[in-house]
């Protein structure tokens, strides 16, 4: 058999490079920026090979946000543990858990808080990820704070997930901040969250690698 007949990608491997390549240029030029030749290249593969798995630069991107999405969601999830004594005093563990996906997955994080521009679907489908984002923080503030009003925690939870994506892109653009830096000042926001409903005080944040159950928060997103 022919060398290059034995160098040819799986379909599988095939399809991580063009959503590698899809997803850094997407990130560094923008989506109306690039092209479907742009990704190709960059992938190393044909177009033909590319519309093999998608059928337009639509749709990569809307599977790319959101893969983006449900991956940055389950990182920090995984860290709570619904119904204990103080379940505040999981949010710091999460906050650096989240970051620290950040920290290794630098172009979904912008892909998915960069405003994307240029074509109405995927303005569209991004919008609905940031409410969805939006849904989970206030699922979780139900957990934390069962007192407060509906209408409170969708304020609460709509300024929570502007400060993550917000704090993600500044630190983005900062990479020899050490990553404490923006879980410190995250924190500091959140503590007048925690103030309002009697916790006056966060903990140091927990490094341990035990998972945690998120089925209560999931469901109540869906």
């Amino acid at each position: 058999m022919p060398a290059s007949a034995t160098a040819r990608p799986s379909p599988a491997q095939r399809l991580e490079l063009i959503q590698h390549a899809a997803t850094q240029l997407f990130a560094e030029r923008g989506f109306a920026a690039t092209t479907v030749d742009d990704i190709a290249k960059a992938a190393g593969l044909t177009k033909p090979m590319l519309y093999r798995h998608f059928e337009s630069k639509q749709e990569l991107c809307v599977a790319l946000l959101t893969r983006a999405r449900a991956d940055l969601i389950e990182v920090p999830l995984a860290r709570f543990r619904p119904g204990i004594a103080e379940p505040q005093s999981q949010v710091p563990a999460m906050v650096d858990a989240w970051f620290e996906h950040v920290q290794r997955h630098p172009h979904d994080t912008r892909l998915l808080f960069t405003p994307i521009t240029g074509d109405p679907e995927v303005e569209r489908v991004q919008m609905e990820l940031h409410a969805l984002q939006a849904a989970t923080q206030a699922a979780l503030l139900r957990e934390l704070a069962p007192e407060l009003e509906d209408v409170e925690v969708d304020a609460l939870a709509t300024l929570m997930r502007a400060s993550l994506g917000a704090i993600a892109l500044w630190w983005l653009e900062r990479p020899e901040v050490p990553r404490e830096v923006p879980v410190r000042a995250l924190l500091r926001s959140f503590r007048g969250i925690y103030t309002g409903f009697g916790e006056s005080h966060v903990t140091p944040v927990r490094r341990d690698s035990d998972e945690l159950s998120t089925t209560e928060i999931q469901a109540k997103e869906s």
